[in-house]
């Protein structure tokens, strides 16, 4: 199975009995009185594909809440879609429901969309092969994505387009939609889109772009003439007078370096001094406090010499005293009863002796040490004044050398700002030229398209082939004359003997419009091409009309020429021989033909109340 079957249309509603219609594989044919509802029942599947966006208001549809449409996709079962009556969003249901639904459903979106999936459109054209599929809108290339509403002409056909004299092409009426209806009615002779073709702007957006452009550089140069001055130097006396700055500034920065380096190397070799007389003053400060304390051990030696003397004379004195008569009584030495210790004096005189001759010997070692502190110090005395005399020197050169060096680097800056603006000028001057260079490209671009358009519509070959299907068609209706019929590649119509088909009668031009859609599906069958699945024909056989009950009038010669044929036996015949590759739907207000009665399921509204059916609502329509 290709494409989508029919299976059942179903109105609900609170406190009202359902009205259904169902539909079988093959041919299908819904006949009776006008204002049946039999039209209405095209618009409402119309409707419940999301082709269009509401139902016609009828008085009748008003107690109804809802529209079920089961169908079949192929190669994913069955499922049913429901809306509301009065628009919006739909649902979708797994398996065939009939206003009690069961099982899983997902919201469909009424409006097509591109980049969405989530779409009655995208999922009917993914199921008929033909989702995602691009369609040229006009000669530059611009595209459309195909929708469901765009190829419901080649699905669902109205009793007003079907006896249309415009083509079954252009059934927009829009000369300006007319490249989009030769390319899609290309996409489904052809299988192929217009994805690969290359889309151009329109002579009118070209001019609007080349505008822009123009608008934009020229604010740009506006621009850069305001960052200019109202007063600036041309582009030549700028340049010279960057080369004249050259030249006076050769060899300013190598003499600037030159005047730094030495100034540096002057501070920084009297930071060195700096860093080593101040090294030197802490060596004397450490010399001088080792000094003083040298002093007052010069002074403890003195001092404890002079007690050490005083211990060895008094000593030597009470030595010398010992074995002699005493001072005080005068008795001798033999007749005294006191020891005077004469050997311990003896032993404290030469202790204080020894000790005595040490101190001297430490003290004479104390001069040395104190004698070559003393003349480091003045060595470093020295070497400090000559330090701070080389450091004045030092002042005096930097001091001397700081004004010329800030007059180079004064005259380097000065240099440096000319310089700069000058540049600034010749930058400006360069972006400049360059903008004008640009514009005028811009202006030199034509807007005139170059090369020819992207064709248009099917290959004459496609055409031609076409062509035949539909007199193939003609033919198994044995329609008048259809050795002769051709389909004009130009108009985009059938012509018969060489009269095009809006030439004809009402009835005329409406079976040969259903020959057109017919021709497609046979077409799309034989070279094994996606097509909706399913063909609704709304009163193709006009023809047969009762011109005294019908509000379309008498007929004409060419529309009685053909009432007097069996061309309604043929045409019912040919269209149940389909019924492998294609559902059929016929609405007509005539009879089908008797013979035919095996072949399709046949739905009569009698437009009357009784046992039979009056029309697809609960009331007549």
């Amino acid at each position: 199975m290709n494409g989508i079957r029919l299976r059942h249309l179903l109105f609900t509603g609170p406190n009202v009995e359902p009205a259904e219609l169902e539909f079988d594989d093959g041919l299908n044919i819904i006949y009776g009185a006008s204002n049946t509802g039999k039209s209405f029942a095209s618009k409402a599947i119309l409707f419940t594909i999301g082709a269009s966006t509401k139902l016609p208001e009828t008085h009748e549809v008003a107690v109804y809440d809802g529209v079920w449409l089961g169908i079949t996709l192929a190669g994913q079962g069955d499922f049913t879609l429901y809306r509301p009556t009065r628009g919006g969003h739909l649902k979708l249901y797994e398996g065939l429901c009939k206003g009690a639904p069961s099982g899983n459903w997902e919201v469909l979106r009424q409006a097509h969309d591109q980049t969405r999936v989530d779409t009655v459109s995208h999922r009917m054209l993914d199921a008929i092969g033909l989702a995602n599929k691009q369609v040229v809108r006009d000669g530059n290339g611009k595209k459309d994505s195909l929708s469901i509403r765009l190829l419901s002409k080649y699905a669902v056909v109205g009793e007003q387009d079907m006896m249309s004299e415009t083509s079954p092409v252009y059934l927009s009426g829009s000369p300006s939609e007319r490249p989009f209806e030769q390319n899609l009615f290309k996409l489904l002779l052809t299988g192929n889109d217009d994805s690969a073709v290359v889309t151009v702007q329109k002579e009118t957006e070209r001019k609007a772009a080349k505008a822009a452009k123009i608008e934009l550089v020229d604010e740009l140069l506006a621009q850069l003439d305001a960052e200019l001055g109202e007063d600036p130097p041309g582009e030549t006396q700028a340049r010279e007078q960057l080369e004249r700055l050259e030249q006076s500034a050769n060899g300013l920065e190598a003499r600037l370096q030159s005047a730094q380096n030495q100034l540096d190397g002057l501070v920084v070799e009297r930071r060195i001094m700096i860093h080593h007389e101040r090294e030197l003053q802490e060596r004397n400060g450490e010399l001088e406090l080792t000094l003083q304390r040298f002093a007052k051990l010069r002074a403890v030696y003195n001092s404890d010499l002079d007690r050490l003397h005083s211990i060895e004379e008094g000593g030597y004195v009470l030595a010398t005293m010992a074995g002699r008569d005493c001072l005080v009584c005068g008795a001798p030495p033999d007749a005294q009863n006191h020891n005077h210790a004469a050997d311990e004096i003896l032993m404290a005189h030469t202790a204080a002796a020894a000790e005595a001759r040490k101190i001297e010997r430490e003290q004479r070692e104390l001069v040395q040490v104190v004698g070559s502190l003393e003349a480091e110090s003045v060595g470093l005395t020295n070497a400090i004044d000559k330090l701070k005399t080389d450091t004045e020197k030092l002042d005096f050169a930097i001091k001397e050398l700081r004004p010329r060096e800030a007059s180079l680097r004064e005259s380097y800056e000065l240099y440096n700002s000319m310089r700069s603006d000058i540049s600034k000028v010749l930058d400006l001057y360069q972006r400049r030229e360059r903008l004008a260079t640009r514009r005028a490209e811009i202006g030199a671009v034509s807007t005139k398209r170059e090369g020819e358009p992207a064709p248009v519509g099917p290959d004459s070959t496609t055409i031609f082939d076409f062509g035949e299907t539909v007199k193939t068609v003609l033919k198994a209706w044995k329609f008048p004359d259809a050795n002769k019929v051709q389909f004009d590649g130009k108009a985009y119509d059938i012509t018969v003997a060489g009269k095009s088909r809006a030439a004809n009668g009402k009835g005329v031009r409406a079976i040969l419009h259903a020959a057109f859609n017919v021709a497609v599906v046979v077409h799309c069958i034989e070279n094994n091409l996606p097509h909706p699945g399913f063909l609704v024909l709304d009163t193709p056989l006009l023809t047969y009309r009762e011109p005294l009950t019908s509000r379309h009038g008498d007929l004409s010669e060419d529309e009685a020429e053909i009432k007097g044929t069996a061309l309604a036996e043929h045409f019912y015949k040919h269209l149940a021989s389909l019924k492998d590759h294609v559902q059929i739907i016929v609405i007509e207000n005539s009879d089908p033909p008797s013979a035919i009665g095996g072949l399709a399921r046949i739905e009569t509204f009698t437009g009357s109340q009784g046992n039979l059916r009056a029309g697809l609502l609960a009331r007549p329509v």
